[in-house]
């Protein structure tokens, strides 16, 4: 069962993310240092936390072990036919770059990570599609479509919630899984570091994840909120971005501030819209909402390639003129691309993949 609104809200934030792997040196400084989007790389917490809500929604009925293979196979199922695919055209995209960046690195601008030796990048590449680069066992390295380390860390979520199902007894499921999110976030202090990705991310991931256990767990109470009150979550992301944005870039005291207020805002902002039903649930509920929403994983799995592709092509090989105005709209372009590409991988390479996964692994 789907919560509508909180799939418009899963679209707008994806779309969020996608400034943050589109280069500066394309964007005028007042868009690239704006301290939103110097901040929107936290929505990946929000996706956790929903992510949490959602399975736990869906599936708190897990009891036996043959309960959890159904539920683990149907996870896969979602998540990897998209996983495989963008991974596969990002590896075949860097080698590209690679094998011509002898002739072409002055004239292209090369970065280290895009020329990186093809050892390197079949690691990376293995690590990405074994789901395994948000923890260290093949390594540190985010993998070939950094975005897919959030997606290793949901699958290491999934396994603990669905483990934690299995084998607790009585209200022991919610003492073992508040004990996760307690020693996470622990580790999280040790380290000094909240935002990490690769080789600890799924760390960050299991105090999100499982707060939104917590968060369903509330839901499922008997009470109302004032409409109101959705009004707070804009003008609290801004408000968390600012102070966010404060702190010195990696400082301790930016990692703890975040530590305690983005986590928790995220659940919260999501317990109001399920129990508000305001002019942000509307405007959440309204049919482009809905089709980012519905588009969402695409869009973020997609977009790093993308984002990385189309000013190139456009400013370097093309030699579009360069200003603030051509920066811009090659920007909007790019997002319009992002999402119009999404459409047709969401159809055919999520949906379709999708049940040939689950045909596959279901057969018997």
């Amino acid at each position: 069962m789907r919560i509508t609104k909180l799939d418009g809200l899963r679209g707008i934030f994806s779309l969020m993310i996608v400034p943050i792997h589109y280069s500066a040196s394309y964007l005028p400084g007042y868009i690239s240092g704006n301290f939103i989007i110097d901040e929107s790389y936290t929505f990946v917490d929000f996706f956790f936390v929903l992510s949490g809500f959602v399975i736990a929604y869906n599936y708190d009925g897990i009891r036996t072990i043959n309960d959890f293979w159904v539920y683990m196979k149907k996870r896969v199922a979602r998540l990897y036919p998209l996983l495989f695919f963008t991974t596969t055209l990002m590896l075949s995209y860097r080698l590209f770059r690679y094998f011509i960046s002898t002739y072409y690195t002055s004239m292209y601008n090369f970065t280290n990570e895009e020329t990186q030796p093809i050892t390197a990048l079949l690691h990376d590449y293995l690590d990405t599609i074994l789901m395994s680069n948000s923890n260290p066992i093949l390594g540190t390295s985010l993998g070939v479509n950094s975005p897919t380390w959030s997606i290793s860390a949901e699958m290491i979520s999934y396994l603990v919630f669905g483990l934690v199902s299995v084998y607790a007894i009585g209200k022991g499921k919610k003492v073992l899984l508040f004990l996760v999110i307690l020693f996470s976030i622990l580790f999280c202090i040790y380290k000094g570091e909240l935002f990490m990705t690769g080789n600890y991310g799924f760390v960050r991931g299991l105090i999100s994840f499982n707060l939104g256990y917590f968060v369903y767990l509330l839901s499922k109470t008997n009470f109302k909120l004032n409409n109101k009150l959705e009004f707070l979550i804009p003008i609290f992301l801004i408000l968390i971005f600012y102070f966010l944005n404060s702190y010195p870039e990696g400082s301790l005291a930016k990692n703890m501030f975040g530590l305690i207020t983005i986590p928790l805002f995220f659940a919260l902002s999501i317990l109001t819209l399920l129990k508000t039903n305001g002019v942000l649930s509307d405007f959440l509920d309204t049919k482009f909402m809905q089709f980012l929403g519905q588009t969402s994983y695409s869009i973020y799995l997609n977009h790093y390639l993308l984002v990385a592709l189309i000013p190139m092509i456009l400013f370097q090989l093309l030699k579009l003129p360069q200003s603030d105005i051509t920066h811009i709209l090659v920007f909007i372009f790019s997002l319009l691309i992002v999402v119009f590409y999404s459409k047709y991988t969401y159809k055919y390479v999520e949906l379709k993949g999708g049940r040939y996964l689950r045909k596959k692994m279901f057969k018997n």
